[in-house]
This record gives C-alpha cells, structure tokens and sequence, in this order.
C-alpha cells in the first residue's frame, strides 16, 4: 500500500483510515506496526473491540456485489482487507459510494490500483 499506491500518488486528495485489531495469538497492540504506513494521509487506529471489522460484517449484505475479482470473505468479522470509497462518499446510517472492497488486501490488490489509476489518473513512476 505505502509503495505501490501512496507514494506513487503523491498529490491524490484521499484519506486512508488504518484501522488495526487481534485476530491472531500473536497479533498484539504492543507489535501494531505503525511505521508501515508513514504517509500524512494515513489515519492509524487500534481497535481492540473488533467494532469496525464486526460493523461491515454485519453490513456485508449490501457490499457483497462490490467485492474484488479474487478476494473472498466469509465470517462475522471484516479484517486484512481493504474498502475503497469515492470522494463524494458519505456515511449516515452505511457509507454510500463503494468502489470495491477486496479481501485479503493482497488478493484485491490489482483491483485496487485500477481502481487508482481510474479515479486518479497515471501514477507517478
């Protein structure tokens, strides 16, 4: 994401909500890797309660017809994925103007840089 998006879309009015929570033994907030995305336009947050990934698990319904070619997703909690919005997206009861969302980020990840090239123009090289 850092590399092969943000930096090459230096200038894209665009915010990014990191958005970090256990769903491993492992995983721990004390190894949350906050230098992985040092971008300004990055928002990074801990989310112990699991709200956010249970919110859009519960909301999936709506989004399923958004989802990237190559990703799936079943589960009651959304994690290691990725949502992208339009700029004119607005959020009352659920966020209108879903482009795709892909799951994990790894698989969508070509679906995502379209997606950036499409709303953005060509990338930086």
């Amino acid at each position: 994401m850092q590399t092969e998006l943000l930096a090459r879309y230096p200038e894209a009015g665009l915010r990014v909500y990191a958005v970090w929570f256990n769903m491993y033994p492992g995983d721990a907030r004390s190894r949350w890797p906050a230098s992985l995305l040092t971008d300004a336009r990055v928002i990074q947050r801990w989310d112990e309660g699991k709200l956010v990934g249970r919110w859009y698990g519960e909301h999936m319904t709506a989004m399923r017809p958004r989802i990237a070619p190559g990703s799936t997703w079943n589960g009651e909690i959304l994690w290691d994925s990725y949502l992208l919005y339009t700029g004119e997206a607005t959020w009352d009861e659920a966020p209108t103007g879903l482009v795709h969302w892909g799951r994990t980020i790894v698989a969508g990840r070509e679906t995502l840089r379209q997606d950036f090239e499409r709303l953005f123009g060509a990338p930086r090289r």
